[in-house]
């Protein structure tokens, strides 16, 4: 069974052969170079080979695809942050990072207990403004949590 460095070395190899044999997905690379700087070369061949292949919609599939890469090579994702850091004031920040507790197994758990019952409470009512969520974190935090 190939690797996947085998099979995208493969698309490679072919989408150079498509562009060597057609004039116009020689045009079409020489756009997308232009278009897409931030994308590898590399990767915009491969993309001859392995977007859309055997349908009409071959050049339209490249571009987009090609536009694709340009924009999440521009566009990186914001960093990741805890699940939690909504429900964090400054005041509990400066008392406990989200981090922090989270790495703290029993401030942790006992923080989802609270969360849990806190969510019971509201069960057959309407949802609770998270800024109640916000209060009930910082006062929790204050009597369990880290540093003072």
């Amino acid at each position: 069974m190939p690797t996947v460095e085998e099979i995208l070395e493969q698309q490679y190899r072919e989408g150079k052969k498509i562009i060597r044999l057609s004039k116009s997905s020689q045009e079409l690379l020489e756009e997308l170079k232009k278009d897409c700087p931030h994308v590898p070369e590399k990767d915009i061949i491969s993309l001859f080979k392995s977007v859309a292949a055997g349908t009409k919609m071959v050049d339209p599939a490249i571009i987009a695809s090609a536009h694709n890469m340009e924009y999440n090579a521009t566009h990186p994702l914001p960093e990741q942050k805890p699940w939690i850091e909504i429900f964090f004031t400054d005041s509990a920040k400066k008392i406990i990072s989200p981090q922090q507790l989270m790495k703290n197994k029993k401030l942790y758990a006992n923080l989802i207990d609270m969360i849990s019952s806190l969510e019971k409470k509201y069960d057959d009512k309407d949802i609770p403004d998270i800024a109640i969520f916000k209060r009930r974190l910082t006062t929790f935090l204050k009597e369990f949590g880290g540093k003072k």
